[in-house]
């Protein structure tokens, strides 16, 4: 064949070196093949198999590697030139070495170099998994030897696989050395070599399997309707096409069958031979044995694929094949004696020996061959074909050489040729019987006798051994001829000559009849039949694809029938045909398997045939119940066939239901019974009376004497009857068939076997005095056996066919009828499962007493399958038997489990009754979920409204299913742990309990923590699993030391690495790989519960993360534990960083260089077969290292180099260690075409690129030195929509899941900018925001009518039951779709029983959860976009504020997140959730709006916005506080502060006195506005709602309820006051507001809570002493109100508060006191306050002032001393002489109140007041004056005293002063000193005055 091209089978060069391409391998190929439901969406595999070179490849398999040629060198010098391969720029290849290789192994194994080539790449590029896979470093090893401590079991194993000490694993320089890679060259070509052959077959058997059963037609007739095919199939059928047209010209020989012969012959030259390999070496012996082993596999899969083709023919073989292949087989004497080379292959010699058997035998084509010559019976060949084309029995010389090659064989006894032989002696009696009907009707004609046909075939029964029974006609058909008037016809037919030339060249008399007897006597033929159909035949296929071996049961079948006309009904052909029907096939293996078609269903097929039927089963049926076993061991083989009648009845049942003889031994005292009809002599009897079927084992036998029966049955007697009441009547007619006495005698009446069986087994139990009169002998325990196990499959088959039917509840009605006919006989007070029960529990308590037994455990093995079989049926029974029963230890009852197990199973190595418990377990625990919803529906209910189903599952109380799971649970542990020091005579035993096991265990624990997070377990759905649950956890998670449970785990997976990587054994490697992923499973389930449940780190945590190296090596070890093994690393790394404690390092653990050779197997992520599943959860797993706390191991996944790497050379330290790109590197570059990704995969990158970014800041370098990425997720933005479509919802919401996590990267990368200053990408993005305005803060489209109707329906159909039950927890990552929040698989499960649920044409309640799901996962994709978009938009703003564009994007954003929270109708946990998200994003954006004083309308416009949001919200402060959505109101309130700030007037005007003078003027007339009057309504209701109202609720609370009452609630109402009041439209309102403030009482409320300051104190800090005079300071700012707090005597009100006595102390109160705040309540607050009162009253309030603050004296007089510059710091008073910016205000503040009155006491009568009535403010004015004046005087010694006491100061120092005229240094001096030179202006002014 010619190499290779640049195809996909084999790409350019430099692109398998770069990492760009990896190669398939077909070990990988069929790996994937083998798991079918994802093959079928594999386009990588497809496009690989559906290559014209590949196919070129498949069509001869065994000849896919030529020998080199000159034109295979040149085309290999061409691949590995220059120009076409680039050097290495890291060294991780040497192109020149790998030429070198190539030619090596093309000269030691003769294949032409580009072959060779190919498999030097896969070395390369595989080279790091088989470096992990070559042993342990020595630090690994310790950690591992200390994982599993120092009794380890498991290190040995995993040291023996690798056949390497774990301290002794080769460096790198040996692994890579050259005798190292020539292994690995050599291992991979005979892999190659292999696995190309088991490609093929199973392609060409898929397309094969299609064709039979005409879903696929290679040569389909124009317009007629096609089956759709899969690609697999179709590209079988390409394979399939090219091997039926390959032909070179030179003959019918070489056809593909004859190819594979002529490669087998080669192979065995080659076994003869030897390899030849490392001959300069002497050989090696481990070579040869590996290459041998090849040898004989590659073998085996030719043979397969020979024998797949040879039996799908529809035509007979032709010559040249049967011949060529009878001779190479009979030339090594069929392999019988033939032994494989070295003794570790002798696991290949069965199959090797079965397919040389089943060839031969399918080669003759039996079936085909005699139809043939039936139908040429009247029309025979007259002359040989001698085409080898032609079939071979039209060819004499290939008759007569067949039959010589066969007949050696006979005489050999050799037993893998017995099928054939004995096929051909049933093709040559039939040519006997043609020959012989030709040559006597040519007798007759000669002699002119008129002999009819009749009397030719009538001649034939007084043959002998080749005789034709009579009723054997369905076989042999009449060969009477129709017409003998042609001459020709009665000429010699080759057939005669044939069997002329047959007969003269034997020497036994009669050959044919010696093939027949050699066979049958000489090679055991039915021994081996029966051999090859059961445990030989398990070699072939898989349980998945189970076509192989059925096929070979199907053709053993047909020679069985064959072999009908040859030989009576024996006990050997019985068996035969029992293993036939049932294969190797056990029960277990029956449960829950796939429907069989019924063209290769051999049960199916027997049971369609009428001559096998009759042969077999009918005669058995003659015998029966004299002779039990043969009927019942048939029937139960053929109750496996799931088909039914129109009915839906089973066939096997209704043959029960109405058997129509019942054979009897006639007891010898019974003489009610004649002779009748003695003419015909036939032995006819007639009963004269009744007969009993049953007599009492004491006494004497009495039969029924009864009237005349009225119907042909069995009848039941009623009353008090002690044999049981069933008797055939009187007149029943009979047959004796043996006149020994005793009589045998068939009754020919037709009854129910079901109701006879079921009374038989009642029998059985102890206590029972009956016995059937049937044998005579009591029940044995073989037909006792057989009778349960009949009645189990029955049950059995009734279920699952009509599950296979899709009519599940159909199934278990008919299961219903076999009980109730099975319980028909029975006593009334018993039926058939008491009965089965009852003998259980007898068998339970006897084996321990008489253990070892032979066939003393399969009566209760089958017990335990009936309770298995029962459970879908009648799950209430097996609950209430098994709580009362002895199998269990429950109520201080000791269970009988483990007693037997011990007795018995452990001693023999056989452990089918543990198999069958841990299958009632799993049955149990499946139950108990999948009815848990019948069950409370049921609870619920009135019983006359039970459905059926919850009929059958009520009753059992929740208390006695935890007591069952719980006792079964304990036992269970129990033996996983100690069950590998057992001995196993099988050891798939060991494997499918541990199996079974854990996956039962996973399923609890999944049931138990997967939905519903309510507090309460007890009122959970899977409430009963709660005990069984908490015991596993407390059993694998916890803290002790006990190494059982971690070592129960950690031994699987050292077995794993063990994995077997056979290609013919595939049955065995299903049960291993099952048996490790469940372990992978079951321990990350473990680990995500303790991370769910926060619980302290377990040892097997601990021990798990120890055992990484193990972990990551598991991982290479097959490619079907890589998705399991990534869960586990990324559980285990999650868990330990939710830990408070610094979590162990990875990197620390796997070492150097695994790390490096893990990483680099990582870094080609799914390919080469572009496995997502795969791809999306290695990102998984890298995004949990990066965000995880594992720093080094983060480092090094991001930049290629290890940290010590980097240390070790810097200027390498940029250069990666691994082969690929760094991962970071690798996912920008994908997503730089994020739109040709599959979603899933590109959320996971996303994902990964987003918290790497986060947490490693420094990875943005990589993303700002990319060219392409930045610009394709920004563009990419641009392509989504705005609104997802129904039928697009589930890609939307992907879609919408990766925009957030783009906003994430662009918000960081934004961030990251900024502080370089580049500020250019973020000016682009401003264009590309329309995605994010129009969806991001928008109304989710939640919708309410499809939930609420949901919740409404659901709860009214299923009482008692809550969907909510259903919600998932927060234990595992759900992907959005279908099954996203709710789990609709569960839910599928356990609304199955109740029709409605599924509903017709999708109107079902699963319909209406997955559309639910879908619209929740829509809701939470927005949320996610939401919090992204927050982030972005407020870095995008810190950058771009000034940017008009942005300034109008983000008051629309803000104007969305406000309409949004006031239109939502989503339910109350999902607005909290978004409304406080978008409050404070509102309020971000508006504070950035407001600090650059944005004029744009937009933003003028969100008042209204925010004040419709508060008003429909319709929140205060008393009920947000009741409902806890305090945080929510605030947030508003704050963002509608800035809202307002917008309305004020420019800073200068706007500033209050309080804060420049110490007077708040009355704010300036501004132009009219065109919304002035909207706003100013707006303000007004403000004012009186939040404002007013907020405060009188915010001061009740705080009286009431102090704890719960915060400060900034009244600070954040006072400045909404502050700024309200200060727009101008306001000032026209006061009296309005004045009103608002007095209903509601706000000054009597303000002047309560500073009376109650002191008492309110937080920390003795008066706080709200301050806020409430800061609130009346603010309040009094408006002129009317100021003169309604005067008229309410607020002076008055608040020099009795309790804090005023501070004031009044010996010092006063100071800025350097304990308490500064009370001083701030002085300066802020008091003074302030006076001077809005004197402003706004005037003179008429000036006397009272004057009055109130005189009476603080000590206060006033602290003041005046406070300026004394002759004071200086000391130690003990470091404050003494220093001046603060309050202490100035405050001479300020004192100095205007002191002039203002001084002014209205000189103004006297013409301001209407009494001068002697206006006090002198006693502050000494002269004083201050003077210290005033020296400080302004002094500057230097002035700002050398300043000190700022207050957060604010010192930021105020660290400013630069506004006024350069003041000559101050920084802002706080500036205004000291302007607060200063305003006291001083007024003093002087006081003193001129």
């Amino acid at each position: 064949m010619a190499p290779a091209g640049d195809s996909i089978y084999f790409p350019s060069l430099d692109k398998c070196l770069s990492g760009e391409h990896q190669l398939i391998s077909w070990k990988t190929a069929l790996i994937a093949l083998s798991n079918l439901d994802d093959v079928r969406s594999n386009s990588a595999l497809q496009n690989f198999l559906s290559d014209q070179h590949t196919i070129d490849l498949l069509k001869l398999p065994f000849k896919c590697f030529q020998p080199p040629t000159p034109h295979t060198r040149t085309s290999f010098e061409t691949r590995t030139a220059a120009i076409h391969v680039t050097p290495s720029a890291h060294g991780h290849y040497d192109i020149n070495q790998i030429k070198e290789d190539t030619l090596w192994l093309s000269k030691e194994v003769q294949v032409e170099e580009v072959a060779a080539l190919r498999i030097v790449i896969l070395e390369w590029q595989t080279r790091p998994a088989t470096q992990l896979l070559s042993g342990f470093s020595e630090e690994e090893s310790a950690r591992v030897q200390d994982a599993t401590g120092s009794n380890a079991f498991g290190l040995s194993q995993l040291r023996s696989s690798v056949q390497i000490p774990p301290s002794q694993r080769p460096d790198s320089t040996s692994f890579d050395g050259l005798d190292s890679r020539r292994l690995r060259f050599w291992d991979i070509y005979l892999s190659e070599r292999r696995y190309i052959l088991k490609v093929s077959e199973v392609l060409v058997s898929a397309s094969l399997d299609l064709e039979a059963a005409g879903q696929l037609h290679l040569r389909s007739d124009k317009g007629k309707k096609q089956e759709k095919s899969t690609w697999v199939s179709q590209v079988g059928a390409a394979i399939v096409e090219q091997q039926r047209s390959s032909k070179d010209g030179a003959g019918s020989a070489n056809t593909f069958l004859g190819e594979c012969v002529k490669s087998l012959q080669v192979h065995i030259d080659d076994l003869e031979g030897g390899s030849g390999s490392f001959k300069g070496e002497g050989g090696r012996p481990e070579i040869e044995e590996s290459w041998c082993q090849n040898q004989i596999t590659e073998m085996i899969h030719v043979m397969e694929l020979m024998f797949i083709t040879i039996d799908f023919s529809a035509d007979i073989s032709p010559s040249a094949i049967t011949l060529s292949w009878l001779r190479f087989a009979g030339k090594y004497g069929f392999f019988d004696q033939f032994q494989p080379p070295f003794p570790s292959q002798q696991s290949l010699l069965l199959p090797f020996q079965a397919l040389i058997a089943m060839i031969s035998l399918v080669v003759l084509k039996l079936p085909l061959t005699t139809a043939h010559l039936f139908d040429s019976a009247e029309q025979p060949p007259h002359a040989t074909d001698v085409s080898d084309l032609a079939p071979y029995i039209n060819n004499m010389a290939t008759i007569v050489e067949i039959n010589s090659l066969l007949s050696d064989a006979a005489a050999a006894s050799l037993t893998t040729a017995s099928p054939a032989v004995f096929a051909w002696s049933v093709i040559m009696q039939v040519l006997r019987e043609v020959s012989r009907a030709r040559q006597e009707a040519r007798e007759i004609r000669q002699s002119q006798r008129a002999v009819d046909g009749f009397q030719a075939a009538s001649s034939l029964e007084n043959e002998t051994v080749d005789s034709t029974p009579i009723e054997n006609r369905s076989l042999y058909p009449s060969l009477r001829r129709r017409s003998t008037n042609s001459e020709t016809s009665l000429e010699p037919t080759m057939y005669e000559e044939s069997l002329e030339k047959i007969m003269e060249n034997s020497l036994d008399g009669d050959p044919i009849a010696y093939l027949a007897r050699s066979a049958v006597d000489g090679s055991r033929v039915f021994d081996v039949i029966s051999s090859l159909a059961g445990e030989v035949c398990i070699a072939f296929g898989s349980d998945r694809k189970p076509g192989l071996r059925l096929r070979i049961r199907i053709a053993l079948l047909e020679l069985v029938r064959s072999s009908l006309s040859l030989i009576e009904y024996l006990p050997e052909v019985l068996q035969a045909a029992l293993a036939v029907l049932s294969g190797s096939e056990r029960y277990w293996d029956f449960v829950g398997r796939p429907a069989i078609a019924s063209g290769l269903d051999p049960t199916a097929m027997f049971l369609d045939d009428d001559f096998m039927v009759q042969k077999l089963l009918f005669t058995a049926l003659s015998r029966f119940p004299y002779e039990t076993l043969p009927f019942l061991k048939l029937c139960k083989a053929l109750a496996a066939c799931r088909t039914t009648n129109d009915e839906g009845t089973l066939l096997i049942y209704e043959l029960l239901e109405n058997l129509g003889t019942f054979t009897q031994l006639l007891p010898l005292s019974f003489r009610g019974y004649g002779a009748i009809r003695e003419d015909e002599n036939a032995n006819y009897v007639s009963l004269k009376e009744n007969l009993s079927l049953f007599f009492e084992r004491k006494g004497r036998l009495a039969s029924q004497r009864h009237g005349p029966a009225q119907h042909n049955a069995l009848v039941n007697i009623k009353g008090n009857d002690s044999t049981g009441g069933l008797y055939i009547p009187a007149g029943t007619v009979g047959r004796v068939i043996s006149e020994t006495k005793p009589l045998i005698v068939v009754w020919d009446y037709k009854y129910s076997g079901l109701k006879y069986l079921g009374r038989l087994l009642e029998t059985a139990l102890v206590g029972s005095n009956l016995t059937a009169y049937a044998s005579g002998l009591e029940s044995d325990r073989d037909t006792l056996t057989e009778i349960v196990g009949l009645l189990t499959v029955l049950l059995r088959s009734s279920v699952e066919s009509a599950r296979t039917e899709g009519e599940g509840l159909a199934g278990v009605e008919a299961a219903h009828r076999v009980l109730e006919e099975a319980s028909d006989g029975l006593d009334r007070n018993r039926d058939i499962i008491t009965i089965v029960f009852d003998i259980f529990d007898e068998e339970l308590h006897q084996k321990p007493s008489h253990p070892g037994l032979e066939h003393s455990m399969d009566l209760l093995v089958h017990c335990v399958q009936f309770i298995h079989a029962l459970i879908p049926i009648l799950p209430s029974r097996v609950w209430q038997l098994l709580a009362k029963g002895g199998l269990l230890e429950i109520d201080g009852r000791a269970g009988k489990l483990a007693s037997v197990v011990e007795a018995s199973e452990m001693i023999a190595g056989h452990y089918d009754f543990l198999i069958g418990c841990v299958c009632i377990f799993q049955g149990l625990v499946e139950d108990a979920a999948t009815h848990s919803v019948a069950r409370k529906v049921a609870t619920s209910k009135v019983a006359s409204r039970f459905t059926e189903i919850e009929a059958r599952v009520a009753g059992i109380p929740d208390k006695t299913m935890m007591k069952v799971l719980l006792a079964y649970e304990r036992t269970m542990v129990a033996v996983i742990e100690s069950s590998p020091t057992w001995v196993f005579t099988n050891p798939e035993e060991r494997l499918e309990i541990s199996t079974r096991l854990m996956s039962t265990f996973h399923n609890i624990l999944q049931y138990s923590h997967s939905i519903d997070d309510s507090p309460d377990p007890t009122k959970k759905i899977f409430a009963v699993f709660t005990p069984a649950a908490n015991y596993l956890i407390d059993v694998f998670l916890s803290i002790s030391s006990n190494d059982l449970p971690s070592h129960t785990i950690l031994r699987i997976f050292y077995q794993g690495i063990e994995t077997p990587h056979s290609t013919v054994l595939l049955s065995k490697l299903d049960i291993w790989t099952a048996y490790v992923r469940t372990a992978l499973d079951y321990a990350t389930l473990l680990i995500q519960i303790s991370t769910y449940l926060e619980l302290p780190t377990s040892h097997l945590e601990s021990q798990l993360f120890k055992a990484t190296p193990l972990l990551v090596r598991l991982y290479v070890s097959h490619e079907i534990y890589q998705v399991p093994v990534i869960c586990v690393l990324r559980a285990i790394i999650i868990s330990a960083a939710s830990s408070s404690e610094e979590p162990p390092s990875l990197l620390g653990h796997f070492g150097q260089e695994t790390a490096k050779n893990f990483l680099s197997v990582l870094s080609v992520l799914n390919s080469p077969l572009n496995d997502e599943p795969l791809n999306v959860s290695i990102w998984n797993l890298l995004s949990a290292i990066v965000s995880s706390r594992q720093q080094w191991f983060a480092i090094y996944l991001l930049t290629g180099s290890t940290p010590r790497e980097s240390l070790k050379d810097t200027k390498r330290a940029t250069v990666s260690s691994t082969r690929g790109r760094p991962l970071l590197i690798v996912a920008l570059d994908s997503l730089a075409d994020i739109t040709a990704l599959q979603p899933e995969r590109a959320l996971a990158m996303l994902e990964f690129v987003a918290l790497a970014e986060d947490n490693w800041p420094w990875a943005m370098t990589d993303l700002h030195k990319h060219p392409k990425f930045l610009t394709a997720i920004s563009d990419f933005i641009d392509t989504l929509n705005s609104r997802p479509t129904p039928k697009d919802s589930v890609k939307e919401c992907n879609r919408t899941r990766m925009a957030s996590y783009i906003a994430d990267i662009l918000a960081m990368y934004i961030h990251h900018s900024r502080q370089l200053g580049e500020t250019s990408f973020a000016t682009k993005l401003v264009t590309k925001l329309a995605y994010f305005t129009n969806n991001a803060a928008t109304v989710p489209g939640y919708n309410s009518s499809l939930h609420g109707n949901l919740q409404r329906n659901f709860g009214m159909k299923f009482p008692g039951c809550d969907l909510n039950s259903f919600k998932r927890t927060k234990l595992q990552r759900q992907p959005f779709g279908r099954d996203y929040f709710y789990n609709l698989d569960l839910l599928n499960q356990v609304m199955q029983y109740d029709p409605a649920w599924s509903g017709t044409r999708d109107q079902g309640f699963a319909e209406e959860v997955a559309r639910a799901n879908i619209n929740l996962s829509t809701i939470e994709s927005q949320v996610f976009l939401l919090h992204s978009w927050k982030l972005f938009i407020i870095e995008l703003s810190a950058v771009l504020a000034q940017e008009l564009g942005l300034q109008r994007v983000m008051a629309r954003v803000i104007s969305d997140c406000l309409n949004s929270n006031a239109k939502s109708t989503l339910p109350e946990t999902i607005f909290k959730r978004l409304a406080q998200v978008r409050a404070d994003l509102a309020f971000v954006l508006m504070q950035r709006l407001v600090e650059v004083k944005s004029k744009e309308t937009e933003v003028k416009a969100i008042l209204p916005e925010i004040w419709d949001t508060l008003r429909t919200c319709g929140a205060t402060f008393e009920l947000s506080t009741t409902s806890n959505d305090i945080s929510y109101y605030r947030c508003l309130l704050k963002v509608l502060f800035l809202a307002l700030q917008v309305y004020t007037v420019d800073s200068q005007e706007a500033k209050s006195t309080a804060s420049t003078n110490g007077i708040t003027p009355t704010p300036a007339k501004q132009p009219k506005r065109a919304n002035a009057p909207e706003s100013s309504y707006i303000i007004l209701d403000i004012l009186g709602v939040v404002v007013a109202q907020g405060f009188r609720s915010l001061a009740t609370r705080l009286h009431d309820h102090p704890e719960e009452s915060s400060a900034t609630d009244f600070a954040l109402l006072t400045a909404i006051l502050q700024t309200a009041i200060r727009i101008p439209e306001v000032d026209k309102s006061q009296s309005q507001i004045v009103l608002q403030f007095a209903e509601n009482k706000i000054a009597r409320y303000a002047t309560t809570l500073f009376s109650w300051a002191d008492q309110l104190a937080v920390n003795a800090d008066p706080v709200y002493g301050e806020l409430s005079i800061l609130f009346i300071l603010e309040l009094s700012a408006m002129p009317m109100m100021a003169e309604h707090l005067a008229v309410e005597g607020v002076l008055s009100q608040l020099s009795n508060a309790n804090i005023m006595g501070r004031f009044r102390n010996a010092n006063g109160v100071g800025p350097f006191d304990d308490q500064p705040r009370l001083y701030a309540i002085w300066t802020r607050g008091i003074l302030p306050l006076c001077l809005n009162l004197l402003d706004s009253v005037g003179a008429a309030i000036g006397g009272e002032i004057a009055a109130f603050l005189n009476q603080f004296p000590r206060q006033l007089a602290r003041s005046a001393d406070g300026f004394d510059s002759k004071r200086a710091p000391t130690p003990t008073d470091p404050s003494a002489g220093c001046l603060t910016l309050a202490a100035a205000s405050e001479a300020h503040s004192l100095a205007l109140i002191s002039h203002i009155l001084d002014s209205f006491r000189a103004a006297g009568a013409s301001m209407g007041v009494v001068p002697a009535e206006i006090s002198e403010l006693k502050w000494d004015r002269g004083q201050v004056k003077e210290d005033v004046e020296g400080w302004l005087q002094e500057r230097r010694v002035l700002r050398e005293r300043i000190l700022p006491v207050t957060e604010r100061e010192v930021e105020l120092v660290r400013q630069e002063a506004l006024d350069t005229r003041v000559g101050a240094e920084n802002r706080l001096e500036e205004k000291v000193v302007t607060e200063l030179a305003g006291a001083f202006r007024c003093l002087g002014s006081a003193n001129n005055q």
